[in-house]
């Protein structure tokens, strides 16, 4: 018998194990896998765990957030308020879409520029808040061309929101935006 073939074995077969967990094991293959030791080196078959992502509230929190920036400038851009109640409900909603028809009546449209740096205060059950202080260096286009109307501005004074998100129907919406004024 050749120990150090199936010593070679047994290393390269852990590592291999190693690897597919190491890389959230997705594609990993179910079927059982054998392993072996040199006082056995006869294989048996065993199944490897798999790992289970664990959610994690504040990162949903974020990334909801995020998406809602994502979507918001998409409507400002567009004069377009369709896609909305996907990322907002309540207050926050109603004010968005009255600024959409605003831009209508005013025949312009806005390219939202915004450095967001949110950062989670609290979660509890379906209602999280966060804090989020950002430069606001949004400008008026031509909602035909989406030519700037007006040169792009220079950062402002950091603007201070308090925001609250509500989990609705499993996804995080933003319902209210409330604007900190500096004393």
């Amino acid at each position: 018998m050749d120990w150090r073939r199936i010593a070679q074995w047994i290393t390269g077969s852990l590592l291999l194990a190693a690897l597919a967990a190491a890389c959230g094991g997705d594609d990993a293959d179910p079927r059982p896998t054998t392993s072996g030791t040199a006082n056995n080196p006869s294989p048996t078959p065993s199944v490897a765990a798999q790992p289970t992502a664990i959610p994690d509230p504040e990162a949903e929190v974020l990334a909801a957030y995020e998406r809602y920036w994502d979507v918001y400038a998409e409507a400002l851009r567009d004069r377009d308020d369709s896609r909305l109640d996907e990322v907002m409900t309540g207050p926050r909603l109603d004010r968005a879409v009255a600024e959409i028809q605003d831009l209508r009546n005013q025949d312009y449209a806005v390219a939202l520029v915004v450095n967001s740096r949110p950062v989670v205060v609290a979660i509890q059950d379906d209602e999280a808040m966060l804090m989020d202080a950002y430069e606001n260096q949004s400008y008026r286009i031509d909602p035909e061309t989406k030519a700037p109307l007006q040169p792009t501005p220079a950062p402002g004074p950091t603007q201070r929101d308090r925001v609250t998100l509500q989990r609705v129907g499993g996804a995080w919406k933003v319902v209210e935006t409330v604007r900190q004024v500096s004393q």
